[in-house]
């Protein structure tokens, strides 16, 4: 793994469980490792309950994974850090939810959020506890939860013992209520549920972009309904009639949308013709399309229109010569010097030499060809390399931000408790508050609080959109896998 990525695993941990547990948890980024192992080597800092503790913290929420070394016969332990990463999104998935279904759910998966994994009675019970809500709630929490397993979006997991498994028609089978054996069914957040919901928001976005039209985003939102959970290449064929029935809008003119979209450059619907009309989603198409876009605008942002000109160009003539990428993105030959050797410096271009075969026997001219192409892979992998170490300055500026003023951030989530406690006991009003803030806080503090929460909210926000291009770029190289194990 690269060292951005272990940054960010770093910051994440520290951010959520402390300092102690980011630090235990360094050692098994370069590798697993035994208990043994792994106390040995923070025996100075930490003692062996410590780092057995934080273990059983990180197997929790399933951040490391307990692996039986068959040659030492003994347990060693892998960090799982793309799991790590998933919880920069934690905020995306309590919005799906949010979105979708009532304030019991959400407050249902927040809850599994926060623990990591437990028995469903267990959720329930401490989700009545942190939000003070009487327990006579219990059987309607419940029955909330239970939902949440028949949506698939709590699905049951193994215990900490290594060589259990779950059997994929009991994953998401909801436990029987006052059971003997209920507290040993444990349930995890089902994140490929989320990614699903997350890429269908993504392409309803994009098409309602590309229309501007609302009614066309409901139409492709109903289709995506239809479709079959996973993550294929392409969906499903849905009859025009299903969708028709489970249209709120746009009933008289569904054909017209569906037509259009099919006709669109960017192909997002394929419509079959027969005794039965069917359409089915071209997913792999609708990702390359919006993973073009975005490094379209990357390119754009960093080096000008006009070489991004040169690399959609490059792009959709595979190999090109340099007189006739200049044709196709109709730049001046100095111009399409200068800006093709900027881009190639940079990786985004790479140059594959052709030589020029002999005319005659025993002369050497020397001359070769100069072809202009793309390296998907390599292009990817610097791209995400650049997002994480961006996700890692957005990191490092809040955690400097929150630390400069420690003092005067504490004193406001203090007061936040003090408000909150009497709001919910109903015995102040918002005068009452806002003559406390006055006082506790001078006007400079006031001004300061407000721009460091802006700060912040800023950088939230650029953490997330910034996740959203690498899950994009996820999604697009889970599809190439497929593609190229086809071939």
């Amino acid at each position: 793994m690269s060292s951005d990525y272990c940054r960010i695993c770093s910051f994440i941990l520290r951010d959520y469980f402390g300092q102690d547990v980011s630090e235990i948890a360094k050692p098994l980024q370069w590798g697993q490792k035994s208990f043994t192992t792994l106390s040995t080597i923070l025996a100075e800092k930490y003692s062996k309950c410590m780092v057995q503790e934080t273990l059983l913290v990180l197997l929790q929420f399933d951040f490391i994974s307990a692996i039986c070394n068959v040659h030492s016969i003994q347990i060693e332990y892998k960090l799982n850090m793309y799991n790590i990463l998933l919880m920069l999104r934690y905020p995306k998935y309590v919005s799906i939810i949010k979105r979708k279904f009532s304030s019991i759910h959400t407050e249902l998966v927040q809850t599994l959020l926060c623990i990591g994994r437990a028995s469903l009675s267990n959720i329930v019970l401490t989700c009545l506890k942190m939000h003070n809500i009487p327990d006579d709630a219990f059987d309607k929490y419940w029955e909330k939860g239970v939902e949440l397993i028949k949506y698939e979006y709590f699905k049951r997991v193994p215990t900490y013992v290594v060589w259990t498994e779950v059997k994929l028609n009991k994953m998401f089978t909801p436990p029987t209520k006052n059971h003997i054996d209920e507290k040993k069914i444990l349930y995890a957040p089902n994140f490929n549920k989320f990614h699903l919901d997350i890429r269908n928001k993504m392409i309803i976005d994009a098409v309602v972009r590309t229309f501007d039209d609302t009614i066309i985003g409901e139409v492709m939102k109903t289709i995506l309904s239809q479709c079959n959970d996973n993550l294929s290449p392409v969906s499903n064929p849905i009859p025009l009639q299903l969708i028709r029935s489970n249209l709120n809008v746009g009933n008289n003119y569904l054909l017209e949308y569906i037509t259009m979209i099919e006709e669109d450059p960017t192909k997002f619907l394929c419509k079959s013709y027969g005794a039965m009309c069917n359409i089915t989603v071209n997913f792999k198409q609708i990702i390359n399309c919006l993973n073009d876009s975005i490094i379209d605008q990357i390119v754009s942002y960093k080096f000008g229109e006009s070489s991004a000109r040169l690399f959609r160009a490059t792009r959709a003539n595979k190999l090109l010569e340099l007189e006739r990428l200049q044709q196709a993105a109709l730049i001046p030959d100095r111009e399409t010097k200068t800006l093709t050797s900027e881009l190639f410096m940079n990786n985004y271009l790479q140059v594959q030499e052709l030589k020029k075969p002999n005319t005659r026997i025993g002369r050497n001219d020397g001359k070769s060809f100069y072809l202009y192409h793309l390296n998907d892979r390599q292009l990817h992998q610097e791209l995400t390399e650049e997002v994480l170490k961006m996700i890692g300055n957005c990191m490092v500026w809040k955690f400097k931000t929150c630390e400069d003023n420690r003092r005067l951030l504490k004193n406001k989530a203090r007061f936040d408790g003090m408000v909150q406690g009497l709001q919910d006991k109903q015995e102040a009003d918002k005068d009452f508050f806002e003559e406390a803030m006055d006082n506790l806080f001078s006007p400079s503090e006031r001004i300061l609080l407000d721009s460091i929460g802006r700060l912040l909210r800023k950088c939230q926000l650029s953490i997330m959109r910034l996740d959203e291009c690498l899950f994009l770029f996820y999604i697009y190289k889970h599809f190439k896998e497929i593609n190229e194990s086809n071939k």
